[in-house]
């Protein structure tokens, strides 16, 4: 049982890194115009993809990175810009969906939200201290904690209403534009050592 101890702190770690219930608005932010059955699916892919992407750091570590010459601060960056341009056909459109023509499955939710410089930082991290299967173990208790988290979304958009969810999904965006901005500054930060 001595692993129970370093598996419950690393997917606790991993658990608050991914913040799957500060997503939730962001979630219902993008899917505001899509069908339940479309959302339980962006929903899915997202969980999914993210998942398959933490799994794949786990194995490769930095190698990959290091392959492209890509820098975690670059990551950092680049997932920066990419969610401020999201962020802002929030802000300036009804809808994320229609305004995009896009799922946001992938893009914004998996990468950069649920799986972003923080995450992969944190399970590069979790190897070093606790070993490649218990970070992988962690990994898998996390993302199957923001898939059912995830799968009660709806429950939100029946309480909130169209003209709620409406109001959730600019506020959300000026956020989403937040957070971008944070990414692009401490990559920034990193990179000329501020």
């Amino acid at each position: 049982m001595a692993f129970l101890g370093p598996l419950i702190k690393a997917t606790i770690a991993l658990f608050i890194i991914t913040d799957p219930l500060g997503l939730i608005p962001v979630f219902m932010a993008l899917t505001q115009s899509f069908t339940p059955e479309e959302r339980r699916k962006t929903l899915s892919q997202a969980t999914f993809v993210a998942l398959l992407l933490l799994l794949l750091f786990a194995f490769t570590g930095t190698a990959v990175l290091k392959l492209l010459g890509i820098t975690l601060e670059d990551f950092e960056i680049a997932g920066g810009v990419l969610l401020l341009v999201i962020a802002l056909q929030v802000v300036n459109s009804a809808h994320y969906g229609q305004a995009a023509g896009a799922r946001p499955g992938v893009v914004p939710l998996a990468v950069p939200l649920l799986v972003g410089p923080g995450a992969i930082t944190t399970t590069i991290v979790l190897i070093g201290l606790y070993g490649l299967w218990i970070t992988v173990a962690a990994v898998l208790i996390a993302f199957a904690g923001s898939f059912l988290i995830f799968r009660f979304v709806g429950i939100f958009y029946r309480l909130l209403g169209e003209i709620g969810s409406d109001v959730i999904a600019k506020i959300t965006g000026m956020l989403l534009a937040a957070i971008a901005i944070r990414f692009i500054r401490e990559g920034i930060m990193a990179v000329f050592h501020l």
